[in-house]
């Protein structure tokens, strides 16, 4: 039995010795080493010398640390310590190294009832513990990307989807504050639940696939108004150590500025295409510097002669009859440059019903820009006034003929009323004498308007001619100013001329030119007295003013005054008479010359009449 009980005691001896798990027995109240295996000598830093030694004699690093203090009071109390994780600092081969055990100090009891030794089982946890703090770190910094994160980031947790995070970007999407951590999302969004959003988070929980949302609505309580808000989002699963999804991630993008942007955008081009197509008036749209066809009412396709099938089309493709002709570089320069085109009476040749036809139009290229002033596109707006220009063409020839046919005849009556004056002048009738001169200034006015229909017609048939030769432009200023003082006795003709040049161009039409800004000037100042005529050069131009102190010209209407047959309207269109021709074939004949015509004009303060001839050398 003796025996028994010595080989039981070997083999225990045996079983602690060689066990994994470190093991130590403190005998009494100074924690003398009894027993200490392999794994605790190890753990120790230390060999089987330690075995006799006091604990803290053997551990002197220990002295700082709390267990003596701890063996203590479970030798005295005789209750069991048990500590997890716990955290002691060893001295391993001179080098103070950081480990971490699960262990218990256990009392053990003699005969008596007392504690006589304290036996001390651990358990290494170190590589847990670091792997923990690894991992506390990596959630940690992870938290920390998420609170720095640019964008909307969150985490829900569980199937209840629990918001575990959600940085400041994300509550202020939702319009909420930290308060709703910790809550079940739909607890703390409630106004979601009837939304999209919960089917797509149980899908994306119970399948583990990512799901992306572009320009998505969400309907959102802010500031207590629940209104419309659009995201790109992503709901990105995230799984545990099994590889199950244990929650979801949350990334948000509001894009609720660009998205209502873009839809107004879109409703602004559905209204604008409509009013282009609903448009009675011919209407096009174009895009691109090579002029697609972006939109044509019916109105256009119809004077172009063409279907709906070139919209889309460069217009050189779509209607190749304008190539060569000069509409489509005209486009492409209103579309480069910026700068409206206007034309009136343009003659187009374009196939209808199969047959290339010429027709007149007066049409309008508009550039539209977008918001930062670019263009993007040109308006057109054209109206088909082919039988308007035949009838002008019918009504100028009527009236060349017309013209040509009354000048003979009023020449003839003219010379008539000469020698009339003569003779009655001669027999001594001042009286009937007077009336007969005032007939011939009535012929001679007669005469004056038959020339300028006879020029119009020249003009619109492009007939009139040009003799260009070199004159002194201030000695006809001069003439020209002697010839009318002797037409008005009211008005004196106050002229400074300073140009001192030579001047290539018709000298009878230049004079015709100067002549009408003149008499215009005494006839509509009937209540002034001087009139101002100057002549000067300024760069390469020679330039011609004539101011008058008379009625003036309205803003409004000043851009007419150099229109075919334009005349002063309302009450006063009988107190200044004559055919409106005068400025229009003078504007005619500078623009032929390749200079400049223009007015500045004050209401009831007078106007200044300019043109402007370049020097020829």
């Amino acid at each position: 039995m003796h025996q028994n009980l010595t080989d039981k005691s070997d083999f225990f001896n045996i079983l602690i010795e060689e066990s994994e798990m470190p093991i130590g027995l403190y005998e009494g109240e100074n924690f003398i080493i009894r027993v200490a295996n392999k794994a605790i000598l190890k753990a120790w830093g230390k060999d089987a010398g330690v075995i006799g030694m006091e604990i803290a004699e053997a551990l002197p690093e220990i002295l700082d640390q709390p267990f003596l203090h701890i063996l203590k009071n479970v030798f005295q109390t005789g209750v069991a310590y048990e500590a997890k994780e716990d955290k002691v600092v060893l001295s391993i081969n001179g080098s103070m190294q950081t480990f971490y055990f699960d262990f218990v100090y256990k009392p053990l009891f003699n005969e008596e009832g007392k504690v006589w030794a304290i036996l001390n089982n651990a358990t290494d946890v170190t590589e847990l513990v670091n792997a923990k703090f690894k991992c506390k770190e990596s959630e940690e910094l992870f938290r920390q990307m998420i609170y720095d994160a640019p964008i909307a980031i969150g985490i829900l947790r569980g199937e209840d989807f629990i918001i575990e995070d959600a940085n400041v970007d994300l509550l202020k999407i939702w319009g909420k504050t930290n308060q709703v951590i910790g809550l079940k999302l739909f607890d703390g969004l409630p106004e979601i639940v009837n939304q999209a959003f919960p089917k797509i988070l149980e899908q994306v929980y119970k399948t583990g696939e990512a799901h992306y949302g572009y320009e998505t609505l969400a309907r959102l309580e802010r500031n207590g108004i629940i209104s419309d808000y659009y995201f790109n989002f992503v709901y990105d699963p995230i799984f545990d150590q099994e590889k199950k999804v244990s929650g979801i991630m949350i990334v948000a993008n509001e894009i609720t500025a660009q998205v209502v942007s873009r839809l107004e955008l879109q409703e602004s081009e559905e209204r604008f295409k409509n009013l282009v197509l609903d448009n009675p008036v011919p209407t096009a749209f174009y895009e691109t510097e090579n002029i697609v066809i972006k939109i044509a009412n019916n109105e256009m396709l119809k004077l172009w002669g063409k279907s709906d099938k070139i919209i889309g089309l460069p217009m050189g493709e779509g209607i190749p009859e304008l190539v060569g002709q000069p509409f489509i570089p005209l486009l492409q320069e209103v579309y480069r440059t910026g700068i409206p085109y206007h034309a009136d009476q343009q003659e187009a040749t374009l196939v209808l019903d199969g047959v290339p036809t010429t027709n007149w139009y007066n049409f309008t290229y508009k550039p539209l820009r977008d918001a930062e002033g670019k263009v993007f596109g040109v308006l057109h707006a054209a109206i088909d006034v082919t039988r308007q220009v035949q009838l002008q063409h019918q009504k100028d020839e009527f009236l060349g003929i017309a013209s040509h046919e009354l000048k003979t005849p009023v020449t003839s009556i003219k010379a008539y009323a000469q020698v009339l004056e003569k003779m009655i002048r001669a027999e001594g009738d001042e009286k009937k004498a007077g009336m007969v001169r005032k007939m011939d200034l009535q012929l001679n006015r007669l005469t004056g308007l038959i020339g300028d229909l006879l020029d119009v017609t020249k003009i619109q048939a492009g007939k009139i001619t040009f003799n260009a030769v070199a004159f002194d432009f201030d000695q006809l200023i001069y003439d020209m100013v002697e010839e009318m003082q002797h037409t008005t006795s009211q008005h004196h003709l106050n002229a400074t001329l300073n140009s001192k040049i030579t001047v290539i161009a018709d000298r009878e039409r230049i004079g015709q030119v100067v002549t009408n800004f003149l008499s215009n000037a005494i006839k509509y100042s009937v209540d002034a007295d001087s009139i101002i005529v100057k002549s000067y050069r300024m760069g390469d131009e020679v330039i011609l003013s004539v101011q008058d102190y008379g009625i003036g010209i309205s803003e409004n209407l000043q851009k007419f005054v150099f229109d075919q047959f334009y005349r002063v309207s309302g009450n006063q269109q009988h107190t200044y008479p004559g055919l409106g021709l005068g400025l229009y074939i003078s504007a005619e004949i500078i623009k032929n010359e390749g200079g400049r015509i223009w007015v500045e004009s004050t209401e009831g303060s007078g106007s200044t009449f300019y043109f402007a001839l370049k020097i020829k050398k």
